[in-house]
């Protein structure tokens, strides 16, 4: 067969660069040039093969980025539920899962009945996570499920737990690997985090996990086999793409520096969660938009999973059955109507995105070695320096809203003229680090 390309010059960089010019008749090149102050990215909203950090075949050099446990970019499509009362909350987890839930994610704030909260789900076939805050809780939902039932996760903290948590912790997870150990970048995302800042800190929360549990007798694939991430995604589209990518990179450089036996240990496994730092209670119907497309860079991305939150759900209101269906069906168009879940990793080879992942890689990457070089994520000094930071990047974010330099629809312009009647709850501070809610904060 002819190859069509040697039919057609290729343009050169420069080349490309003059037909743009021209394009603008005269206008400014800085309507074509981005400078993301917050995020301290600065680029050209276009990009060329010849030009800068573009490689456009990183996808296919470093396996990791794609993150594939599939042939496929299939997802779960997870709710989270709040555990306060467990009878309330089955009933909940049983009515989600009639609505096209495929993964269930509690949030056990104290001692708890499993048998009640869990009475006619099958713990087995459902992928179940429980948020818990100490190995006690852990230790007494392992004796209740059975150490065996493979699809039993949970989400702890390396900052909760002590030398002698881990000691148990680690000879319980030596005879049955799981997702136990969470690297939680969702929360300081949720605090005004930058994607590399983020991406820094999980990385530095992992390795601390990683270390702690090989210290502890694991090997490096079971240590690693037990340790997972959640991403909270923002608002610029193109960066969580690249954010996600980034970690698939970096997450695979740190593990492999242990030598594991096995190269898929070199994946990550991932939680993308929509958080509600930019939605909106007295403009609701703009949140769709929001997280819409916020569950689209995730699932473009490649996460395991995706849970999009109501936007009210922290509201004096409570979620709505309307806002809880669009939360569940978000997920489930993209799916079955959009078919986003055929194509894995639809976007490498993107000049674009394989710029904003590399750049954003070369900073989280400076980020976690400050991290290190303070003692590790367990070093106060590390949480201050992570703290100071984050709240430094949440301080300049509301500052360019206030000023107009950005702009969110429904909170700094075009307010619903017929303005709702409902307000934020409030939130658990993170690391010393308020919850991020221009809403509020404006």
């Amino acid at each position: 067969m002819t190859n069509l390309f040697e039919e057609f010059s290729k343009p050169s960089y420069n080349d490309w660069v003059n037909k743009l010019k021209q394009e603008l008749k005269g206008q400014s090149e800085e309507l074509i040039q981005r400078k993301d102050e917050v995020e301290e990215l600065y680029f050209n909203s276009y990009q060329h093969q010849d030009f800068g950090n573009t490689q456009a075949a990183i996808a296919f050099s470093n396996a990791a980025i794609r993150g594939t446990y599939a042939p496929n970019n299939n997802w779960e499509n997870m709710a989270t539920i709040v555990v306060s009362d467990e009878k309330e909350a089955n009933q909940q987890a049983l009515a989600f899962l009639n609505m096209g839930v495929s993964a269930l994610r509690f949030v056990v704030e104290h001692s708890t009945n499993w048998q009640v909260l869990t009475n006619g789900i099958e713990t087995q076939y459902i992928e179940t996570t429980f948020v818990v805050k100490n190995c006690a809780t852990y230790f007494s939902a392992l004796e209740y499920f059975n150490t065996n039932n493979t699809t039993l996760f949970f989400e702890m903290e390396p900052k909760s737990l002590s030398t002698e948590d881990w000691e148990k912790l680690a000879l319980s997870l030596k005879s049955q690997p799981r997702f136990a150990i969470i690297a939680n970048g969702y929360a300081v995302q949720q605090c005004g985090a930058t994607t590399w800042q983020e991406v820094g800190f999980m990385l530095a929360t992992a390795h601390e996990a990683l270390v702690q549990l090989m210290e502890n007798g694991l090997t490096c694939d079971q240590a690693a086999a037990c340790i997972h991430f959640n991403v909270g995604a923002g608002a610029k589209y193109f960066y969580e793409i690249g954010k996600i990518r980034a970690l698939r990179v970096l997450w695979a450089k740190i593990v492999e520096a242990y030598r594991p036996q096995n190269g898929a240990t070199l994946n990550a496994r991932i939680t993308g969660i929509t958080g509600f730092s930019n939605k909106s209670l007295k403009d609701p119907y703009t949140n769709l938009l929001r997280q819409t497309t916020e569950a689209m860079s995730l699932l473009f991305a490649g996460v395991h999973a995706i849970c999009v939150q109501p936007y009210d759900a922290n509201s004096t209101n409570k979620a709505t059955k309307l806002s809880t269906r669009m939360a569940i069906n978000i997920p489930l168009l993209l799916k079955e109507e959009s078919y986003v879940d055929k194509v894995v990793d639809p976007l490498g080879g993107s000049y674009a995105v394989e710029y904003l992942t590399n750049e954003i890689a070369e900073k989280a990457w400076k980020t976690f070695q400050q991290i290190e070089e303070l003692g590790g994520i367990s070093s106060q000094n590390a949480i201050a320096f992570i703290s100071n930071a984050v709240e430094q990047k949440a301080t300049l974010r509301i500052e360019q809203l206030a000023s107009k330099k950005d702009s969110l629809i429904g909170i700094t312009i075009f307010p619903n003229p017929t303005e709702e009647e409902n307000n934020w709850l409030s939130f658990d501070n993170y690391l010393g680090m308020k919850q991020l809610i221009f809403e509020q904060s404006i």
